[in-house]
């Protein structure tokens, strides 16, 4: 007897060969798509050959990264969590969140075929509501267990990440001790596992980090919490400052970021620490490969730079002022997260740093300080009254990587 098939494209409901269409990173590499325990998506475009199965648990990662986008859209920012769920992949939903469903095949939008089912659904379905009727069940059906794991977002953020036996480390270092998980069984351990199953926010086009090796570069008093970004600080793990990080690089389909010093590509994680590195906010596009954003009315873009680069962890990694011949020294900062201010200009060095972008005049006595944030909010220069963020200055004006300073000239 032929096989029954299931939609336009006729998918084979017993084939269970399918490659697992997420836009991400697959939990399950080694493992076929079982069409009995999958999900079925609908690419809107018609020559789509990324397919249209995903694994259950790679599906949830990637609903659970667009609900984090769908929380920062237009009306849905009321919705509650149950709300944003329910309305997901309804028209209400998805025509606020389809830009972060963006398909394999790199010319659609996937959506979720809520009116598929698959084979053998409705057998388990109907043997559920005769468990339902028996009196004093002992048991909660496995329907409603499979229910509880796709609304996991709403509870615990995601689910929980795969063993590293089934999927090789995205951290680019494997061969080093881990010093973020120390002897088994301890508590510091039991934390870090214990915040990395309660994150919430993924996004499937964002790395799953499974150990922390790439850490092993900082020396080991640095290896804690304090300079770590670890812990969310939200209700169920949902930070504000990861879900505008998510979100916006997820608008911009941008799975990686690249340092603003060296250039290096940094892989953007689901959970912190976000990346091997730290975020900062800047009123000036230091390079071109940071993402504008409005935040609270005004211009900014989201600009990384990598751990090395913070750390000088190699000569040609350090940069100096033109003028002073000061080194710039990012290891104070704390890694995984974002800085609300431009990290590079928060500490001016000497009085050329602190002059008007307009008419080139001292704006501050070099021994005047200001809040490390302010010297990135406009100011309006007393000389010439010209309202600007003057202490922002181009990267490229300000540092160089020669060991001697290069006296120019502002302009």
């Amino acid at each position: 007897m032929a096989p029954r098939r299931h939609g336009a494209t006729g998918e084979r409901d017993s084939e269970d060969t399918q490659g697992c269409c997420v836009p991400g990173e697959c939990l399950r590499p080694r493992e076929p798509v079982r069409i009995e325990d999958a999900i079925r998506m609908l690419c809107n475009n018609d020559t789509c050959t990324a397919g249209r199965y995903m694994h259950r648990e790679c599906f949830e990662q990637w609903e659970a990264g667009v609900l984090a986008y769908l929380k920062s859209c237009g009306r849905a920012r009321s919705w509650s969590e149950r709300q944003r769920y329910q309305n997901l992949w309804t028209k209400k939903g998805y025509d606020l969140a389809f830009k972060a469903c963006g398909c394999r095949c790199g010319r659609g939008h996937l959506k979720k075929d809520v009116d598929w089912s698959p084979p053998g659904t409705a057998i388990r379905v109907d043997d559920e509501k005769k468990k339902r009727r028996r009196p004093k069940s002992g048991r909660t059906p496995s329907a409603i267990d499979a229910r509880s794991r796709a609304f996991s977002y709403s509870s615990s953020g995601s689910c929980s990440p795969p063993s590293a036996s089934s999927e090789p480390s995205t951290s680019p270092i494997h061969a080093l001790p881990n010093p973020l998980t120390p002897k088994r069984n301890s508590k510091f351990e039991t934390f870090v596992s214990d915040r990395i199953r309660a994150g919430a926010g993924a996004n499937g086009i964002f790395s799953r980090r499974l150990d922390f090796s790439t850490f092993n570069l900082l020396p080991k008093y640095k290896v804690n919490s304090y300079q770590i970004k670890i812990e969310d600080e939200g209700n169920h793990g949902n930070d504000d400052t990861r879900l505008f990080i998510l979100s916006t690089l997820a608008g911009q389909h941008k799975p990686r970021v690249s340092c603003a010093i060296c250039e290096e590509t940094l892989h953007v994680f689901d959970r912190y620490p976000l990346v091997d590195g730290t975020f900062f906010l800047s009123p000036r596009q230091h390079t071109s490969s940071a993402v504008e954003v409005v935040v609270d009315s005004r211009t900014q873009f989201l600009t990384c730079v990598c751990m090395g680069c913070l750390e000088r962890s190699e000569p040609e990694r350090t940069i100096r002022c033109r003028f002073c011949g000061q080194k710039w020294d990012g290891s104070s900062l704390v890694l995984g997260t974002m800085y609300s201010y431009d990290i590079f200009m928060a500490t001016p060095c000497c009085s050329d740093r602190l002059k008007c972008n307009s008419c080139y005049k001292t704006l501050l006595h070099p021994h005047q300080r200001l809040n490390y944030s302010d010297y990135s909010h406009p100011v309006t220069c007393p000389h010439c009254r010209v309202h600007d963020t003057h202490f922002v200055k181009p990267l490229t004006y300000c540092f160089t990587k020669r060991v001697y300073p290069l006296f120019q000239q502002w302009p």
